[in-house]
């Protein structure tokens, strides 16, 4: 199921960047081709007046953005023949998940003796001076 829904992700991916590409082909204006011309000298513009870049404290763009239309997501289902079902959580069972007997895999352990106990009180030799 989750590869299913992998490749059904990475196809509209790949859709979409085709269609980005084929569009972003169609606005790029067509290559310049340049004929070996003596440069133009034009005559002397006035020069232009810019207007003064905006102050950091007013906002980037003057127009209020138009709110997005309202979309009812049932109809829009409807419309293309899909239902939309909701499940109301309080009513759907709890999940409890089943404890199986796990197996052992491999061969089992190997269980060393136990050293016998010391009797004889343990001291401290110095090695180096």
């Amino acid at each position: 199921m989750k590869e299913d829904q992998l490749r059904e992700d990475q196809r509209r991916e790949a859709l979409a960047r085709k269609e980005l590409e084929a569009h972003a082909e169609e606005t790029l204006p067509p290559p310049v081709q340049r004929a070996e011309e003596p440069p133009v000298q034009r005559a002397e513009e006035p020069p232009v007046q810019r207007e003064p870049a905006p102050q950091r404290d007013e906002p980037r763009y003057a127009e209020p953005r138009a709110e997005q239309p309202k979309i009812d997501p049932k109809t829009l289902l409807e419309s293309d023949g899909l239902v939309m079902i909701e499940t109301d959580r309080s009513k759907a069972p709890a999940y409890t998940p089943v404890q199986e007997e796990r197996q052992p895999l491999g061969r089992p352990r190997r269980e060393r003796p136990k050293p016998p106990p010391q009797e004889d009180v343990l001291e401290q030799v110095e090695t180096r001076k």
